[in-house]
């Protein structure tokens, strides 16, 4: 048997998402009544809750295996899964690792999406050095963290991504993964990891690494079941509440689809939320910046800080107030 204490059976990729897990069974209060959208009120949610079968109370699928646990390392990872496109991960991952980066905190941005990868047209970097290189290099260095020089963002954030050198992917091996992850672990103490989207062999591999995966979702029914589905692979695979979080991106109070509708959809409460402000959101991706320095006394701004605080183990910020995200949830 191996030592490799993140190799796993190959059974525990490549899952293909069951066309049947759907878990919203009905949207007849908005099939028969489109004439009454407009009434739809704060408290009125578009799932009817009392049509939902929760995760919990579903046939239960034979596990897969418990999920291994994260590695004993001096570094934390944060792996952000987007379960449909669309939804904003990859925005929630940069400001995450940008906020952690600006916290005089090592932090480092990884993209596993090896081919159209969103965070270097999204931070306007183009990567110098490809994952593939970064991969062979880490894997001869033996034990050590990588010594050649990385991606950097203006605001001080290092990337890694694969860029457009798809010929070079056969170095990208799921085997190897473990090492490259150890060797950017030594070098920064967190790690935050984008481009992840399906459950194929590279995203199991890296999922199995991280100490924590954001499940993101938003309020609207497709997001809500692409989530539900998600996560029923998530439950196989061995992953818990304590290592799976719900986080609502772009919230909004009076969006029909309410928290606790998602809650109960997806039988896990909802970890945190980041409001919508599109507008500011779409000026720092246009101008490749972070939310904070276009805005830092944005209510966005401020949900992206104790997103970021909360997920990274750092203290809340003691300055300006609390967050919207942190008067929300500070009782639990």
């Amino acid at each position: 048997m191996s030592d490799n204490p993140f190799k796993r059976p190959a059974s525990r990729a490549g899952i293909r998402d069951p066309r049947n897990a759907t878990f919203i069974s009905s949207l007849k209060d908005i099939e028969q009544g489109r004439h009454r959208q407009k009434q739809l009120s704060a408290h009125t949610s578009i799932l009817r809750l009392e049509d939902l079968e929760e995760v919990a109370d579903l046939p239960a699928d034979e596990p897969l295996g418990q999920a291994p646990a994260p590695a004993m390392v001096a570094s934390k990872m944060v792996a952000f899964f987007g379960p449909k496109g669309g939804m904003g991960t990859t925005t929630l991952a940069i400001n995450v690792a940008g906020t952690i980066a600006r916290l005089a905190r090592q932090a480092v941005i990884i993209d596993m999406d090896l081919q159209l990868g969103s965070v270097p047209v999204s931070l306007n970097v183009k990567p110098e050095r490809s994952i593939a290189e970064l991969v062979i290099e880490a894997v001869n260095s033996g034990s050590g963290p990588l010594e050649s020089g990385l991606d950097r963002h203006a605001s001080g954030l290092t990337m890694i991504a694969q860029g457009d050198r798809i010929e070079e992917l056969s170095s990208v091996t799921t085997d190897r993964l473990p090492r490259f992850f150890d060797a950017v672990g030594q070098m920064f103490s967190h790690v935050i990891v984008d481009g992840l989207r399906d459950f194929s062999d590279h995203a199991v591999a890296v999922m199995d690494i991280a100490h924590m995966v954001v499940l993101v979702v938003t309020q609207d029914v497709p997001a809500v079941r692409a989530a539900a589905r998600s996560l029923r692979l998530f439950r196989r695979l061995g992953y818990g509440p304590e290592r799976l979080k719900i986080v609502v991106n772009r919230y909004h109070k009076k969006a029909p689809v309410t928290l606790e509708a998602i809650g109960n959809a997806l039988g896990q409460a909802v970890h945190a939320v980041v409001r919508n402000d599109f507008p500011l959101v779409e000026e720092a991706l246009n101008c490749g910046v972070m939310v904070h320095e276009l805005k830092s006394g944005s209510g966005v701004a401020r949900d992206l800080d104790a997103l970021a605080r909360n997920l990274a183990g750092l203290q809340e910020s003691r300055g300006g107030g609390r967050s919207f995200l942190g008067r929300i949830f500070k009782r639990e």
